[in-house]
């Protein structure tokens, strides 16, 4: 029996036919029992398997994690979402935060608005077999699952110990998970179809290396274990699928395949807006691996495809989402986080954020679910990061140009990453984040094709085609073990700000979260003896978080609850105070002063039972203030002026009580009393 030859895979753009033509050679294994075992590992549904399992090895340990971050107000308290099957045409006819931003009393905050509704379809059918609601107004008993009246163990979803509607909202959130993980495999194994049919298809364990570097990339944590970023996760997967679709629809010229395209791309920017850059990358592609390729064929697919935005633009246009200012963002330091810079601090930093992306790709540790403000401070063009953005910017614009000259894979691989990442860096935009691991999932595609190709590039110089998987191996291991280390801190909303407030100690939003969820910690059964530690921290987080940003409306909420919890209620009132300054129409302001209100209501009544009429005095005067609507306290006021003599203060409080409640015959008896 002859020989078999060493075999060679070419990974080339076009055909070796002329100097512009690509050439990227690389090897697979070099004995012939290696090639056949590399050759069976990429053949049939064996890749696709090996996808699907490692993405459900990697992401096991969130298949029990509760909601966390924004999940809350794009998940468990929408109210389109929790109407399962029925809410459907609100999720297709509004913003995505419609339904917080109705909850919360307030216009929309965010430029343009946030037209998602494709995932957020997806967490309404969910809803379907987790159970639908009608609306997102929990009563104190939703927790209550079988309506007995008590508290069983299996209505403490979230095993907190208490009965409330986080129980409510963490309910069915595993099912959730096990979703994300499932998409996450399924659109890895479009991007391996798509890298092995088209891009190299001549070296399809180039495309399974690549494709298992994106899968445990650790940068895609937040992605794949924060359900409510499953729009990332969608708009990966029909951004493959329109590029498969569009190089089937150049070799088949077949209306079906072109519809096929236009319905992807459809759903992708439906997902989410980075679909759009498919209007560049489908050509671009089509010209970089059809050698064949000529304008004139690829006019039908460009037409479905545009025919496609201008219906998306249309919706928008219709719904009041188009692309524009907005005045609440424009004002609001976490939402525009440059708002404080001045015009070259704004350009300098978007240069080493731009930079930044990519570190954190290259080095993925710490990761961090916020990187708002102070959390990176404003640069200027003297620091080296800025300048080194620059070049990395000018270098990457120039490589792309010399590739596609050449009709070379990695121009396309620039070309992904650029049309993403000059998204979210706010270089075109204000995107209402300094930046954000989510925000660089689509892009590290290309960093992740040109680690793969260099990894077989290199074992192909030496002449050792087994060091691919000597060097692939450990790579996968390292990203492995972070990407698994950093599920943990997803598990629920404390676990995340406590652990990120740690790594980004100067985020606003991380110390306002962390003394949020101190607070609850303080709530827990188990944590009644550390009760007051707790509250303690609630408060040195609060603090800095409004030292940061003393417009920071949540950071003065929590603040004044923990100093209410410690019966400090006049500090408490100092920060609702601000709080409500900046915020008038905040849903929870008659909730807080109605607490506050009763409190020292109660203050009142104790100074009562020592007849120490005048302190009472003065407790209920602070009561009116911050609830003057309450008859009430009006009457019980006047009942402790009148004993402390003040008759002029106890007349104007029992007038105001009748004003209040004319029917109340307390109130009514006392009217006659003084004159």
């Amino acid at each position: 029996m002859a020989k078999k030859n060493k075999q060679s895979n070419v990974i080339s753009a076009t055909p070796k036919k002329e100097e512009s033509a690509v050439v990227v050679e690389s090897s697979n294994i070099s004995d012939s029992g290696a090639s056949s075992w590399v050759d069976k590992l990429t053949q049939g549904f064996i890749p696709y398997i090996i996808i699907v399992v490692f993405s459900l090895g990697l992401y096991a340990n969130t298949f029990h994690h509760q909601y966390a971050l924004d999940d809350e107000i794009v998940i468990s308290k929408n109210e389109y979402v929790l109407q399962g099957m029925a809410g459907l045409s609100d999720i297709f006819s509004k913003d995505l935060f419609d339904s917080f931003y109705r909850q919360m009393n307030t216009k929309a905050q965010l430029s343009g608005g946030r037209y998602r509704p494709l995932s957020v379809a997806s967490f309404a059918i969910e809803q379907e077999f987790i159970g639908t609601r009608e609306n997102a107004n929990f009563e104190p008993t939703i927790w209550d699952a079988n309506k007995n009246g008590k508290g069983d163990p299996e209505e403490d979803i979230n095993g907190d110990g208490l009965f409330n509607d986080r129980d409510y909202k963490a309910r069915g959130f595993g099912f959730r998970h096990v979703n994300n993980v499932l998409f996450y495999g399924l659109a890895v194994s479009m991007l391996f179809l798509f890298l092995s049919s088209v891009v190299f298809k001549s070296n399809k364990w180039l495309a399974l290396i690549i494709s298992l570097l994106f899968l445990a990339h650790p940068i895609h944590t937040e992605v794949v274990a924060n359900v409510k970023s499953r729009d990332e996760i969608f708009s990966f997967l029909f951004m493959m699928l329109s590029l498969i679709l569009a190089h089937k629809a150049f070799h088949s010229k077949t209306i079906k395949h072109i519809l096929l395209t236009a319905l992807c791309f459809f759903c992708a920017i439906l997902s989410k807006e980075y679909g759009a850059t498919l209007l560049v990358l489908i050509p671009l592609s089509l010209y970089l691996f059809e050698p064949e390729f000529k304008v004139g064929r690829i006019m039908g697919t460009m037409i479905g495809i545009g025919v496609s935005f201008f219906m998306y633009i249309g919706l928008r246009s219709k719904f009041g989402l188009l692309v524009g200012e907005n005045d609440l963002q424009e004002g609001e330091l976490l939402n525009n986080p440059f708002l404080l810079a001045d015009d070259m601090q704004k350009i300098a930093t978007k240069f080493f954020i731009f930079l930044k992306y990519l570190m954190v790709q290259l080095l993925p540790h710490p990761l961090s679910s916020d990187y708002g403000y102070n959390s990176i401070p404003y640069k200027d063009f003297s620091h080296p990061g800025v300048m080194l953005g620059i070049v990395l910017l000018i270098g990457l614009v120039a490589l792309a140009f010399w590739a596609l000259k050449k009709r070379n894979w990695l121009a396309f691989a620039i070309a992904f990453y650029m049309g993403n990442i000059l998204l979210v860096t706010n270089f075109i935009f204000n995107v209402g984040a300094t930046m954000g691991e989510r925000l660089v999932f689509h892009s590290s595609l290309g960093l992740c094709m040109v680690l793969g190709v260099g990894i077989v590039e290199l074992a192909k110089r030496i002449k050792q085609p087994t060091v691919a998987m000597i060097i692939l191996l450990p790579i996968l291991f390292l990203y492995s073990v972070k990407t698994i280390s950093r599920n943990k801190a997803w598990k629920n909303d404390i676990t995340l700000a406590l652990t990120d407030v740690e790594i980004m100690p100067e985020s606003t939003s991380l110390n306002g979260n962390a003394s949020s969820r101190n607070i609850d910690l303080s709530e827990y059964p188990q944590n009644k003896a550390k009760e007051k530690e707790y509250l303690a921290k609630a408060i040195h987080y609060g603090i800095k978080a409004t030292t940061l940003h003393p417009g920071f409306v949540n950071g003065y909420m929590n603040l004044g609850l923990a100093y209410a919890k410690l019966e400090q209620f006049d500090s408490a009132k100092v920060c609702w105070d601000k709080a409500f300054k900046l915020y008038p129409s905040h849903p929870s302001k008659p909730v807080y002063y109605g607490l506050l209100a009763e409190a020292f209501n109660r203050k009142a009544y104790a100074c009562g039972q020592t007849k120490n009429w005048a302190e009472g005095k003065m407790w209920l005067m602070k009561a009116v203030e911050v609830k003057s609507d309450n008859p009430r306290f009006w009457y019980d006021l006047g009942g402790f002026a009148f004993n402390s003599q003040d008759y002029v203060k106890a007349k104007e409080a029992w007038t105001k009580a009748y004003q209040l409640n004319p029917n109340d015959p307390e109130i009514v008896k006392v009217q006659g009393l003084l004159k």
